[in-house]
């Protein structure tokens, strides 16, 4: 799959993790079955979390850090104890961009959309509903005509995620559902509807009230959220355990102006890779303290 590397302005393919076994659960028959009925279960993920928390899965820590390249320099430390010891490794995390501006709340791929009047939105496909992506839990009614940002998570991406301004937590609520993967092979699923996620209502000082939705997906065994009432641009908020995951923003309108080329590819349908911290729109908006 074709993304978009805005820090060296190139186009790349991503490598996928695992691409052969979720071909075969969601382009076969066979595959449709067993994913209904184990795979996109909780006890599913529940016990691959438990071997990626043991020290049994230390031998898949090299050959995963040598098949991505992955950069150890800032974390803060190298002494993992399992792979989700490494999966879940902090970094030190900072930001150029100006207090007037957005920054991502994690590393990932990023995609722009567009929220209607009606309060849908139209992702890969398929059309989602603010109060289904919500749990119908959330006062979403002035967000017609706003922004929602979706971070896709990959495998070899961080998994932790920050908090993208100063605020306070409003309203917190998780949402069960089953686990499939975030991934394209998966688009008919509509998954970000029917997937395992935590919503909040956060009150930040610069963009007003933001939705924030973490998503989880195949494989992930948690979601872990800081139980914090107020926070600071670039606090942790939470991690992701071992998988690929997402996390939605909801912007309501005439708040921010999303970055031109980020625009430009999310209208072609091609993620672009951000990291933690880089800025990814501007404040159009002043609002009332």
């Amino acid at each position: 799959m074709r993304i978009y590397d805005r820090a060296v302005k190139q186009y790349l393919e991503e490598k996928e993790y695992g691409d052969k076994g979720l071909n075969f659960l969601y382009s076969t028959a066979a595959g449709r079955v067993l994913l209904k009925i184990f795979f996109c279960r909780g006890i599913y993920s529940k016990l691959n979390g438990a071997f990626m928390k043991s020290p049994l899965s230390i031998y898949k820590i090299r050959p995963f850090i040598e098949k991505y390249n992955i950069d150890l320099s800032k974390c803060e430390r190298t002494d993992f104890k399992s792979f989700d010891d490494f999966f879940t490794r902090k970094y030190n995390f900072d930001t150029t961009c100006s207090e007037d501006g957005l920054m991502s709340p994690c590393c990932g791929r990023l995609t722009v959309y567009s929220i209607d009047e009606k309060l849908a939105l139209k992702i890969k496909g398929s059309v989602y509903t603010l109060t289904e992506l919500t749990g119908g839990r959330f006062d979403i009614s002035d967000y017609g005509g706003g922004i929602c940002f979706l971070y896709r998570l990959a495998v070899e991406d961080c998994h932790r995620y920050v908090f993208v301004d100063d605020g306070k937590v409003v309203h917190s609520e998780e949402i069960k559902g089953v686990l499939h993967t975030v991934r394209p092979v998966s688009e008919h699923f509509r998954v970000f509807s029917r997937n395992h996620r935590v919503c909040t209502l956060l009150r930040t000082k610069r963009f007003g009230d933001v939705i924030q939705i973490e998503v989880g997906a195949l494989q992930v065994g948690k979601i872990t959220n800081h139980a914090v009432d107020s926070f600071s641009r670039l606090d942790e908020k939470g991690f992701f355990s071992f998988g690929g995951s997402t996390i939605i923003q909801l912007f309501k309108k005439s708040v921010i102006a999303v970055d031109e080329d980020i625009k430009m590819h999310s209208e072609s349908g091609v993620e672009v890779l951000i990291k933690t911290g880089e800025r990814v729109a501007g404040r159009t908006k002043c609002l009332k303290d």
